[in-house]
């Protein structure tokens, strides 16, 4: 039998054996996967679904991974996987923020002129706004992009590719509430499945860690707002104003809320986002 590793009808009815690729092994399991492990089958190339997943050479820019539908923020640059600066799965949810923040920011600095007081109260806010801006647009760019053609490219380095098996009980298996990474049998690859498609993870330790310094900087950044809220807002009972600086302050102390509470959501997902986002170092149990 000259056949690739996998599960195979070694002849008893209901079950399959492992082939390692030069002979028959002791392990076996039932034809339908364990329900912590289910994998879908990849694609195939020339379907209806379009392109097989992998990495591709657009017309322009990097390398890039394709999920079989569309393109991802995943690219390959200078010999190393990546992922661009500026990315989102949901391109509609980032443009909302950004115009979101922006309506926050325009508020702070009209308030802010019009009572001659703290007209940078919104220097923040109009930050985000750039941020989420910059993330809508370069998202929105890279989905645009034409299907690609031709076979993907492979490499060592991006291996081992979410359907290669190197031993008994490869398949998909929980790392998260929405999420499963694939287990080749051996070892955990760098790719991971969610509702969002299949993407690989090579970015994984340096996001975590701009996830959390993200996550923290929201939150001092809304203690200061709250100070700075209070501050106005008890100075401005004592001024002639007309209420103005009084205003600026329940301003700054709603954005204060608002980037508190958000940073504290975030900071509330982190162990989510480092299963996610990281690599276990344990096999998975039900392998």
């Amino acid at each position: 039998m000259n056949a690739a590793p996998g599960w195979y009808d070694a002849g008893t009815p209901g079950r399959l054996r492992w082939w390692d690729g030069a002979q028959w092994t002791e392990h076996e399991r039932d034809m339908a996967p364990p329900a912590a492990a289910v994998t879908p089958a990849p694609p195939v190339q020339g379907a209806a679904t379009g392109p097989v997943m992998g990495w591709y050479q657009p017309a322009s820019g990097p390398v890039r991974w394709w999920d079989g539908q569309k393109w991802s923020g995943m690219r390959f640059r200078d010999g190393r996987p990546g992922i661009d600066w500026a990315t989102s799965e949901q391109p509609a949810a980032a443009w909302a923020f950004a115009f979101v923040f922006l309506g926050l920011a325009l508020s702070q600095f009209v308030l802010g002129a019009l009572a001659q007081t703290v007209v940078v109260s919104g220097v923040g806010t109009m930050l985000l706004t750039i941020l989420w801006f910059a993330i809508a647009i370069t998202s929105s760019a890279v989905r645009r992009i034409p299907a690609p053609t031709g076979d993907p490219l492979v490499s060592d380095i991006v291996r081992p590719l979410p359907g290669e098996q190197e031993g008994p009980g490869a398949g998909w298996y929980p790392v998260s509430a929405g999420a499963s990474r694939w287990w080749t049998g051996t070892r955990w690859s760098e790719y991971t499945q969610s509702r969002f498609g299949i993407r690989p993870t090579f970015h994984g330790p340096r996001s975590y860690r701009l996830y959390i310094w993200l996550c923290w900087g929201m939150v001092a950044l809304g203690v200061l707002l709250l100070i700075a809220g209070i501050v106005l807002m008890w100075v401005g009972a004592n001024a002639s104003d007309y209420g103005l600086t009084t205003v600026i302050g329940v301003v700054m102390l709603l954005g204060g809320i608002l980037f508190g509470v958000l940073g504290g959501l975030l900071l509330a997902f982190s162990s989510m986002q480092r299963r996610l986002l990281l690599i276990p170092k344990s096999p998975p149990l039900m392998a």
